[in-house]
């Protein structure tokens, strides 16, 4: 039963995402990333209850049709926006807690068998906070917290924590606070 409400509430929150985005409660079905979304939705609603075959299905239809590599073990739960998505990887255990725009051939992942914990959490891959803005190429690697209001530039190479409301631009270089 709580699969199905996270499959709700995920659907929810990414559609929500996308009409805040355009600015249109309509738009959203018009717009192609936002069914990536929702087979992720699907694919993670099976990896939950434990039907992995299933959920690889799913998670092949976004990664050959739409370039899309998002695991179905990622926990997406505030909704996100895909902006051009074609090359983004999100890896297995990163953990996102609020609405945040992803641009293409983005990466979240990759660990080197690195773990940190934060607020009670066993960290393996990034965990994201609440609007963030991750940009074009980037790449967020390891078990990092990347706080609220982050924006990371196109090409940025993120592998340390990122405080709120910061602008991170090339190798772990803060532009702004």
């Amino acid at each position: 039963m709580n699969s199905f409400k996270n499959l709700y509430n995920g659907l929810k929150n990414d559609y929500n995402g996308y009409a805040k985005v355009a600015n249109s409660s309509i738009k959203p079905l018009f717009k192609i990333h936002y069914y990536c979304n929702v087979i992720f939705r699907i694919s993670h609603f099976f990896y939950e209850i434990k039907l992995l075959p299933v959920a690889k299905i799913f998670w092949g239809i976004n990664r050959f049709v739409y370039a899309i590599d998002i695991d179905p073990g990622a926990q997406l739960n505030g909704g996100f926006v895909l902006i051009h998505g074609i090359g983004i990887v999100i890896g297995r255990y990163v953990i996102s807690e609020g609405l945040f725009k992803i641009y293409q051939g983005a990466t979240l992942g990759g660990n080197n068998d690195k773990e940190s914990m934060y607020d009670g959490i066993l960290l393996k891959q990034p965990y994201i906070k609440d609007n963030v803005i991750i940009g074009i190429n980037s790449t967020v690697l390891g078990p990092i917290v990347v706080e609220a209001g982050v924006v990371i530039g196109a090409n940025a190479v993120v592998t340390k924590n990122v405080a709120a409301n910061t602008v991170i631009v090339g190798n772990n270089k803060i532009l702004k606070t």
